[in-house]
């Protein structure tokens, strides 16, 4: 998958009825991963629709990258939400405080209206 953080990660069928999900090392890697591969599979398996994602303006310091998806944690801010601080790849700390994490494609924009994967269950 094109997608930061999140790598290593791997979904692979073994069987009828079993699955691999690898995780990445990094802690905050491995939390995006479980919230957007290892979450929606048993959705997937027994035939539930994932909940819609919301979209709202994002308003934050992001770089877009060129050909990947970043998934950065937000916080609820008025009528959108602000990108927060702390979301490298080995810290927790924006992800703790954070309400969702928004998808970043490579043409995002300062404000635009954003899809949020939510982070609680």
């Amino acid at each position: 998958m094109a997608c930061r953080p999140g790598h290593p990660q791997v979904l692979a069928r073994l069987g009828a009825d079993r699955w691999l999900v690898g995780l990445p090392g990094n802690p905050y890697a491995a939390l995006v991963a479980a919230h957007t591969l290892l979450a929606p599979l048993p959705a997937g398996l027994t035939g539930r629709a994932l909940p819609a994602q919301p979209r709202m303006p994002v308003h934050g310091d992001v770089r877009p990258t060129r050909g990947l998806t970043r998934l950065v944690p937000v916080v609820w801010d008025g009528p959108g939400a602000r990108v927060t601080g702390g979301h490298r790849a080995a810290f927790l700390h924006g992800a703790a405080v954070g309400d969702a994490l928004v998808v970043i494609t490579d043409d995002w924009t300062d404000g635009a209206p954003t899809p949020l994967v939510l982070m609680s269950v």
